[in-house]
């Protein structure tokens, strides 16, 4: 006993004279014990917050059971909370998907952003019309083309939706992106979040608002109010009317190596899914379309800008004289001045096209874009970023370039009012000739899996298209009254062109109603037949029912209209738009009761949809 008593006198003495370990260390242990307390009592609040059913999933998708026991996957509300705040949130389409894929089916995924969807009417997108030329050459297959694209999101959001559509059994991804790159989250032209220089930076300061706790700080910080200067309803593109950037901007670069980093991850998770993929390059509409703002270059004397002024004073009078070679030598003269302002470049590009001097013009119009300072539009360099991720991608990605269908579809190769509404958003002419493009990608690559022994020819003329898709004089009335509501307000109405532009606009909107209602002619027998043809066609198809039903109530037959409306329903019994008009035909019908019932479960997903009535006893 004596003995070890003893030893551990010396031990504790021993223990007493050791030297202490340097400052340095101890701040370094310090420090990470610190972080590592912290890090566990953020993920016990975390685990905390999910167990007691705080704060939402932000995936894609979410999981429903039909009263079979079947499961689906639907579409996630509230799946770009993440970037939005919940006012201003964007919504994706409809989906529904059998958790099991039956055999014998292929599962394509469209991803992108507002001109991939569909806008101004998603009911005639790339995805519907690509998967009606599909169905009808291949009918032993049965085809799912989800509508995976959102308004206002960039790559930074479509590579996070990408990831959660390669957990769904892919095929196929098809990507259209690329105009929102700057404008859109995280870019530096960005409204709602601050712009990050990083892959990292991002990654990090999406799994810091996507987590509960982040959510539940984010939900506070709103009703204290101290979101700073966000806006309190969704603006459009007038949201974005101070943000411009030149071409020269050093952040352009971060966007184009970001894109890069993008692409780079969607084509990994497709491929990890499963999927092949096909890169797309995007359409602008360059030859039709003014820019939206310009800018002289920042050492412009007053001397210069005088003479500046006055060459494209000439050039713009010499050319409505109709004396070309003037106009040019004006035009050209204020060129070499000043080469950094975008009209001007239009104006230059707009005079070879009647020259008929296609490559100069082709020039002169992508500069015309690409000097731009509301960067709305995908621009050389970003499409440029697209075929290189293609090139170096390896098996399973290939580039769909849009660039060369549309030198196959006219003698100049600029696209203009033909493919694109506006700026970026295609005609349905122009969803057409996109979706023939993929059509005869998508046969390659089924060929290649062995779905299929050889590819098929797209036999559908438009004339087929508009019909199976209910592409109606209806229909089309209802997006014109949508683009004309677009441009009447900024950016549009700073155009050099927007007279003009809503001038063609309003005869179409002219010939529509005579169309429709020409000679006190009743429209419904011959809407009536077109819609019933389409859906006979294609009679699993909800949208054309919920379409169907909403063109009836605009035309006055709200109690036809009510079958129709409950029949889509049946398949999709939480589309906004779908209620909306079903609360309507009630109403009209005067069944209150149900009008009510309808509104109610309205609220309850969209709150402010707009028009949507008061709840009673709300005032």
């Amino acid at each position: 006993m004596v003995l070890i008593i003893a030893c551990m006198g010396e031990s504790i003495k021993a223990a007493a004279v050791a030297p202490s370990p340097p400052v340095w260390k101890r701040l370094v242990l310090g420090v990470a014990l610190g972080v590592s307390l912290l890090v566990l009592t953020g993920g016990v609040i975390e685990l905390a917050l999910r167990v007691a059913g705080v704060g939402r999933g932000l995936s894609f998708h979410r999981f429903e059971k039909d009263a079979d026991g079947k499961k689906w996957y639907r579409e996630n509300r509230w799946a770009t909370a993440t970037y939005f705040p919940d006012g201003l949130i964007r919504r994706p389409q409809p989906m529904k998907l059998p958790v099991r894929k039956e055999e014998g089916s292929y599962r394509i995924f469209v991803l992108g952003s507002s001109a991939a969807m569909g806008d101004p009417e998603a009911s005639f997108s790339i995805s519907r019309t690509l998967e009606v030329m599909l169905r009808n050459a291949y009918p032993e297959i049965r085809f799912e083309v989800v509508n995976a694209a959102i308004t206002a999101v960039n790559s930074h959001v479509v590579r996070r939706i990408a990831a959660d559509c390669a957990r769904m059994d892919p095929d196929l991804f098809v990507v259209y992106e690329g105009n929102n790159e700057v404008i859109g989250p995280f870019g530096p032209s960005g409204v709602l979040l601050p712009f990050v220089r990083s892959e990292s930076g991002i990654s990090l300061t999406v799994a810091l608002r996507e987590s509960r706790m982040g959510q539940v700080l984010r939900r506070l910080a709103e009703k204290a109010g101290s979101n700073g200067d966000l806006p309190e309803e969704w603006g459009g593109m007038g949201m974005f009317l101070d943000q411009t950037i030149p071409e020269n901007d050093p952040r352009l670069g971060r966007v184009r190596s970001l894109f890069a980093a993008n692409l780079r991850s969607i084509i990994r998770s497709g491929r990890k899914g499963g999927a092949d993929v096909l890169l797309c390059t995007v359409l602008t509409n360059e030859r039709d379309f003014a820019p939206f703002l310009s800018g002289h270059r920042e050492d412009l004397t007053d001397s210069e800008l005088e003479q500046w002024n006055s060459g494209l004073e000439e050039g713009d009078r010499q050319f409505a004289l109709g004396d070309h070679g003037e106009a040019e030598r004006a035009y050209m003269g204020a060129w070499e001045i000043d080469d950094d302002h975008a009209d001007l470049a239009f104006r230059i590009g707009r005079l070879m096209l009647a020259e008929k001097r296609w490559s100069d013009a082709k020039r002169f119009l992508a500069r015309a874009r690409d000097l731009d300072l509301l960067r709305f539009r995908t621009d050389t360099a970003l499409n440029q970023v697209i075929r290189d991720s293609a090139k170096s991608a390896g098996a399973g990605c290939s580039l769909v370039d849009l660039d060369k269908m549309v030198m196959e579809t006219n003698s100049h190769g600029i696209p203009g009012d033909e493919f694109l509404y506006e700026h970026v958003h295609l005609t349905f002419w122009g969803s057409c000739r996109v979706a023939e493009s993929l059509f005869d990608a998508v046969g390659s690559a089924m060929v290649q899996r062995e779905m299929v022994s050889e590819k098929q020819p797209q036999s559908l003329s438009d004339a087929d298209l508009r019909m199976r898709l209910g592409y109606t004089v209806y229909e089309q009335a209802m997006i014109i009254h949508e683009l004309l509501n677009r441009f009447a307000s900024p950016p549009f109405t700073g155009q050099r062109d927007h007279a003009a532009r809503v001038e063609l606009w309003t005869k179409r909107i002219d010939t529509a109603n005579r169309l429709l209602f020409g000679d006190g002619a009743n429209p419904l027998p011959a809407l009536r037949s077109l819609y019933e043809q389409a859906i006979n066609l294609w009679p699993e198809d909800w949208v054309l029912k919920r379409n169907y039903g909403m063109a009836l109530l605009g035309l006055g037959s709200a109690k036809d209209a009510i079958p129709w409306l409950e029949d889509a329903r049946m398949w999709i019994d939480d589309d906004p738009d779908l209620l909306f008009a079903l609360g309507n035909a009630y109403d009209e019908t005067g069944d209150n009761a149900r009008a009510n019932g309808v509104y109610e479960i309205l609220r309850a997903l969209e709150p402010r949809y707009p028009g949507l009535p008061e709840a009673s006893g709300s005032q």
